[in-house]
């Protein structure tokens, strides 16, 4: 199959996590043997320069973070980075883009990114998958957002209760197919150290604690990360185990990083955001996961599931993660444990500790029998190309 996806990946600050969760998709349907183009559209307002000012976009970090990304994989004659509906591209020319879209046979439209009217005209097939369930869904029945779905044929979210009688969240209307983040296993097992880490490895994550808006729905508000942090941090001193979160930017007087701090957790800035090995490298230097979400993946029981989630399992470590639900559909206990309050989060991490290398090997079965590339992406295709072609929904 032609194949495009479409995602931002170089917005800056450049995040490695956002990179290799869109590197998952485009390598491993690459290697099930499907001619894949990576279209990435700049709008004017982003571009900027490494101390963030604003900048011509030939000068600008979303240009060289994205060709850095993609020398790296050996994408750049399979890849289109579009500045300003295709005034100045990066990769393929335009022309060679609408060429490419002219017989394309599906779009794989991550959060809906593509904008481009030749693209979305063109292309046989569109799909959308949708990585914010439960903000998605509210922004367009509870605020009322133009999110131009009615564009699409086929939807795919990784809040596996979405459309279920499990999450209070409405569907809008769409048939919601649950899917999960794909791994490409090898990559997480050559680019990360084989060896067991150190004991006095910290449990880790890599996040930031803010991000969309609050939301209200039905009288009841669904939060963003930091709250859920806040509930949290007495987790250290509860569990004697050392937690660490890594973050692209953060302000040392923020109330929210003294308090973590002041409850033990090591709160660090990432010096090479975009640097991929290094990510890798750090997950693998984990002890484990510990996955604190966004109150609204949690509140609206969505059954979301982090494609980080999915990186440490990947590499062999434990993942400790906050119940949003997915453990209705995903076995947990052994590699992955999940916990709704304190109590449970310490005892999760005592239950780790004490058997660890079992843990870890379930960590890694986990990702074969659920994650795999192999399994996640060919079971998209064949909705996606499934006859007939369900009905285009009409925007409200």
């Amino acid at each position: 199959m032609k194949i495009i996806i479409g995602a931002v990946i170089s917005l800056p600050p450049i995040s490695a996590g956002c990179a290799w969760n869109r590197l998952q998709y485009i390598l491993g349907l690459r290697r099930l043997g499907h001619d894949v183009l990576f279209v990435e559209e700049v709008r004017p307002q982003w571009t900027v320069d490494a101390a963030a000012r604003k900048c011509a976009y030939h000068d600008s970090e979303n240009r060289r973070g994205f060709m850095e990304i993609m020398n790296q994989f050996a994408l750049t004659e399979h890849s289109c980075q579009m500045y300003n509906a295709g005034e100045a591209t990066t990769g393929l020319s335009r022309q060679a883009m609408r060429e490419f879209a002219a017989d394309a046979d599906l779009l794989i439209d991550i959060s809906g990114h593509i904008s481009t009217e030749f693209i979305l005209e063109a292309v046989r097939r569109r799909a959308y998958l949708d990585q914010d369930p439960v903000f998605t869904q509210l922004w367009r029945a509870e605020y009322g957002k133009d999110l131009n779905l009615g564009r699409y044929d086929v939807f795919f979210t990784v809040g596996l209760n979405i459309g279920t009688p499990f999450s209070p969240i409405p569907d809008c209307g769409i048939d919601w197919h649950p899917t999960l983040p794909p791994v490409v296993p090898d990559l997480w097992q050559n680019l990360a150290p084989s060896e067991t880490p150190d004991p006095q490895a910290p449990f880790t994550t890599v996040a930031s604690l803010y991000g969309y808006s609050d939301l209200c729905f039905q009288g009841e508000w669904y939060r963003t990360k930091s709250e859920e942090f806040r509930r949290f941090a007495e987790l250290p001193v509860r569990s004697g185990q050392v937690f660490e979160i890594l973050m692209k930017d953060f302000a040392d007087d923020d109330e929210n990083i003294r308090l973590l701090r002041a409850h033990g957790w090591r709160v660090l800035k990432s010096a090479h955001s975009m640097d991929l090995p290094a990510y890798c490298t750090y997950i693998a230097g984990s002890r484990g996961e510990i996955g604190i979400t966004k109150g609204a993946y949690v509140k609206g029981r969505s059954g979301w599931f982090s494609d980080r989630t999915a990186s440490y399992l990947a590499s062999g470590r434990p993942a400790l993660a906050q119940s949003t639900g997915f453990e209705r559909c995903l076995p947990t206990g052994l590699g992955i444990l999940c916990f709704d309050n304190i109590e449970q989060a310490a005892s999760a991490v005592e239950s780790i500790n004490t058997n660890y290398g079992s843990h870890c090997r379930a960590a890694r079965e986990f990702a074969d029998q659920y994650l795999d590339y192999r399994k996640v992406l060919p079971a998209m295709l064949d909705l996606c190309t499934a006859e007939p072609a369900p009905k285009r929904l009409l925007e409200a």
